[in-house]
């Protein structure tokens, strides 16, 4: 379990890495190619982290987390759909619980917490859910 501290420390890397990418981007939508090139460091924090390639780590997160994010039932795609933007603690919450499930623990746990809310919040729920999804599995 994360202090409030810890939560608050987190949520504000988010933000500043969110506003890092988007100082990059401006309010252009970005096609595939760009966010890739764009969300490199995050890229690179999944893949140390994890140890595996971070589209294939971003894969098993979809899987995992579909229900919430994904689906028009779950509690952050709600959110999302409802403002357009995710809550960093309840998002930082939820992730927390699902990358536990995928068997990440310790430090790197922060470290790909951060990576996964950046990625998710910079390309957008619908757009994540699109390019990790179901499309993605059968390819």
């Amino acid at each position: 379990m994360f202090s409030d501290e810890e939560i608050s420390i987190l949520a504000a890397e988010i933000d500043a890495q969110l506003l890092e990418l988007r100082s990059l981007s401006g309010d252009a939508p970005l096609k595939s190619g760009d966010r890739e090139a764009q969300l490199v460091k995050q890229n690179q924090a999944i893949a140390t982290a994890t140890k595996e390639p971070a589209k294939s780590f971003l894969q098993k997160f979809w899987k995992a987390a579909k229900a919430d994010l994904c689906e028009e039932d779950g509690v952050l795609y709600k959110q999302w759909k409802k403002w357009g933007d995710l809550d960093n603690k309840e998002t930082i919450s939820t992730f927390k619980g699902i990358l536990a499930g995928l068997g990440l623990s310790g430090n790197v746990l922060p470290t790909v917490i951060v990576a996964v809310t950046v990625i998710v919040l910079h390309i957008g729920v619908k757009a994540f859910c699109d390019e990790y999804g179901d499309r993605k599995e059968n390819s």
